[in-house]
Formats: structure tokens, sequence, C-alpha cells
């Protein structure tokens, strides 16, 4: 069996054909298409005809509350061109392929369930870090979908419970994910949020706490703060990116320990492009043991975490795995 994978996240997609051993023969990557339902289909389609003939079916992931069984995309994420479609049927009528869809974060989980970091335990949580903070909660090795599918949607969870500051700004989705960072790079870097991935949501971040940041003297510089350009500036001990990194490390800390008391899984799996870095594992590790030493917290609400075997790969890997357990009717 081999199907064509297609992973829609937030300032690219990544595509790749991956057989029933979890094994990716090929790969590559693409302009997110999130202006219409048009963009979005014409980049399946175009992927298609590259794999038709050598492709039993196309799997999806792709961030939002998503029904799996009919892959109707009833709201949030980067795809609003889509909200209230079944992405599923859009996309068999336009390329006759049998179709399965997933959200993203659930399909990270699948992939660690499958052959990854979660391969032998029957309980556990992956985060993904991308642009938002992907997730997926797994019960008895299944996926748990919860009310309108929106289990495992970490974005959203408080972080920094500032009195009277119940918005975006207490959320994991400004201070844990790859948005929110930029932000913030962008602000007090005075780098230039137009040439940012996802400036759009960059901007409508701005127009709500524009107030919060002084406007920097002279042109805003034409950087693209990505994910690595971050960690390369950590590194760097660039001090804006040092505070950052150091909010990021605390406020993420505080959501896996959480995560922990309320759910006790056997693993927090943490994967996407920022897991590469071995700095943010260890310093995440040691953030977690201040916790548990502050608090005297017994050693039964500690935290085993690991990094995803797959990586910022996951998402691929288990949307084949969704399509395979689909297509034998194993769910």
């Amino acid at each position: 069996m081999k199907c064509l994978s297609i992973d829609f996240g937030g300032s690219s997609v990544k595509y790749g054909l991956v057989d029933d051993s979890a094994v990716i023969l090929e790969s590559g990557k693409l302009p997110a298409p999130t202006a219409s339902k048009e963009q979005f289909l014409d980049t399946v389609s175009t992927l298609y005809e590259r794999y038709k003939d050598i492709i039993d079916g196309i799997s999806i992931s792709l961030p939002g509350y998503i029904d799996p069984e009919t892959g109707y995309l009833s709201g949030s994420g980067a795809y609003q061109a889509l909200y209230g479609c079944s992405t599923a049927e859009l996309i068999q009528e336009k390329c006759g392929k049998r179709v399965v869809v997933e959200n993203d974060g659930k399909c990270g989980a699948l992939a660690e369930v499958w052959q990854g970091a979660l391969k032998d335990c029957q309980d556990g949580v992956v985060l993904i870090m991308g642009s938002a903070i992907a997730g997926g909660i797994v019960k008895n090795k299944k996926i748990h979908s919860g009310k309108g599918f929106t289990a495992g949607e970490f974005s959203f969870f408080i972080t920094d419970p500032t009195p009277g500051c119940c918005d975006y700004r207490s959320m994991a989705m400004m201070n844990c994910c790859t948005v929110g960072i930029t932000y913030k790079l962008c602000k007090l870097k005075n780098l230039d949020l137009a040439v940012q991935d996802f400036s759009d949501l960059l901007y409508y971040f701005d127009s709500m706490y524009a107030g919060e940041y002084p406007q920097a003297e002279g042109e805003p510089l034409k950087i693209k703060a990505t994910g690595a350009q971050f960690i390369r500036w950590v590194e760097e001990e660039d001090p804006i990116s040092l505070k950052i990194y150091r909010e990021f490390i605390h406020s993420l800390a505080r959501m896996i320990f959480n995560i922990q008391v309320l759910y006790a899984p056997e693993k927090v799996v943490i994967g996407g492009g920022l897991s590469r870095s071995d700095r943010i594992l260890k310093d995440l590790r040691e953030e977690l043991a201040h916790i548990y030493k502050a608090g005297n917290i017994q050693q039964q609400l500690h935290t085993n975490i690991e990094r995803s075997v797959y990586l910022e790969e996951c998402n691929l890997v288990g949307a084949a795995y969704n399509y395979i357990n689909r297509s034998s009717h194993a769910f």
C-alpha cells in the first residue's frame, strides 16, 4: 500500500509518498494554499497528478475541528475558505481516489502510536509545535476526539494567567507557538510583519496589542523570523530572543505539567520543527524539575517527556496510518 500524504500547515504544505511500513519514499514542500477553496484543491490535484498511477489513495492532515468520518471542517485553523465543507468529498470529486482527512495534531499522535514514541504505550499526549500547537490525546491507543472534535486544541491553553488578561496574550498561542514568538520578535527587533509567514494573523495580533510595544525607530528589517532563525538567535545569545525563549520554555513547561496532572499519560511527546533543538528538550526538562521541586510534587506526577520519532514529518506519517486504519475498517 502507498498513499499520498499531504500535511497542510499555516505557512507551508508538506507532502510525501508513504508506504504501509511508515516509510516516506518521497517528500517535498509547497506554499500553503490558504487563499481559497480553489487554490487548496489545485494544490491537491497537482500532487495527485504526479503520483496517481502508484498510490492507493490520499491522506490529508489539516488544522481545525474535523469530523474524521466525513472530513467536515467546522472551524479553526488557517484554512478558513474550507469552513463548512467536507474536505474529503471535495478532494474525492476532484481526484477520484479514496480520501481520508484528520486534524493535524491527531495525525501527529497517530504517527507516534504507530511506529513512534508511543508505540509501547496505551495512553499518551502529543504536542506538535508549529505555527500553533497541534495536539493529540491517545487513550487505549486510539485518538480521543472530544466534543465537536476539539480535544487537543492546546493553542488555547492558559499558560500565563495574568489578572485581567484572559485573551491571546495569556494563551499558548502567544507564548508557546511560532506565530506568537514571531509576533514578539517582529515587534521587539523591528522586523517587517509583511515578510513573515502567516502575516495576516500577525497584523491581526498587532491590531489588538500594538499599544504594548513601543514603535521602533527606523525602517523595519526585511528578515524572516522562522523557527530555525529564532533558535539561531537564541544560540547566539541575542538578548531579545533569549527573553522570548525563556517565556516560551516557562509557558510550555506549565502546560505540560497541567496536562500530566489532568490526564496522567505514560508519555508526553513533543514534535514539529522546533523539537529538533536539543536545547529545547533539555531546558524543558530542567524547567519541569524546578516546578516539581518548588511544589514538592510527588514522583507519580512527574512527566515522562520525549521527542517525536518523526519530528516535523509526524503529520505525514500519521495521516498515512489514518488512511490504513480507515481503509481496513479498524476504527
